[in-house]
C-alpha cells in the first residue's frame, strides 16, 4: 500500500485518496494528511457516522426543524463527500397572510444545499460534491396567540 503522506497526485492507486473522503476507515481516503502545517506521522480518520451526524446538525440547524426529523446519508463519489438528505421543512400556517419570500421550498432547499455544502466542508475538511435533498414533510410554525 503507498503511503498517502508521499503519494503522487493522480496515481490510479492513491489518487482517490488524495481527492476525498472513503466510507472505509483504514483506506488512504479516510486517513489523508491535514492540507496545513507540517506533516505529522499519523494518519486521522473520520467515521461515516461521525459524517453523517455533521450533516444532519448542521441541516436541522439551518432549517429550525428537530433534528430526529432529518436523515442524511454520505457515500463516496470519485473522492468526494455526497450526501443524501432526508428532511421536514418548516412553512408558515397556510390560513396566515405570510408572504414567501424568494421562491419558496424550491429556493429553500438551494439554499439548503449551498450553506450544507459550505458547513460540513468547514467542520470536517471534506470537499462536498453534491448534496441531494428529499423534503419528506412539513411543520407548521406554531405562532402563540397573545392574550
Amino acid at each position: 500500500m503507498t503511503d498517502p503522506q508521499t503519494a503522487v497526485p493522480g496515481d490510479d492507486a492513491t489518487g482517490a485518496a488524495l481527492r476525498g473522503w472513503s466510507p472505509d476507515p483504514d483506506s488512504p481516503a479516510a486517513t489523508l494528511p491535514l492540507a496545513r502545517g507540517p506533516i505529522i506521522p499519523g494518519h486521522i480518520s473520520i467515521a461515516p457516522r461521525a459524517l453523517t451526524k455533521v450533516g444532519s446538525a448542521v441541516v436541522a440547524e439551518a432549517l429550525d426543524v428537530n433534528p430526529h426529523a432529518v436523515r442524511v446519508g454520505a457515500r463516496d463519489d470519485d473522492g468526494n463527500l455526497a450526501l443524501q438528505v432526508e428532511t421536514t421543512m418548516r412553512i408558515p400556517p397556510l390560513s396566515a397572510d405570510v408572504e414567501i419570500e424568494g421562491g419558496g421550498v424550491l429556493a429553500t432547499v438551494r439554499n439548503l444545499q449551498r450553506t450544507v455544502t459550505t458547513r460540513v466542508h468547514d467542520i470536517t475538511g471534506r470537499a462536498v460534491s453534491r448534496v441531494d435533498v428529499t423534503v419528506t414533510g412539513s411543520e407548521l410554525d406554531r405562532t402563540e396567540r397573545v392574550r
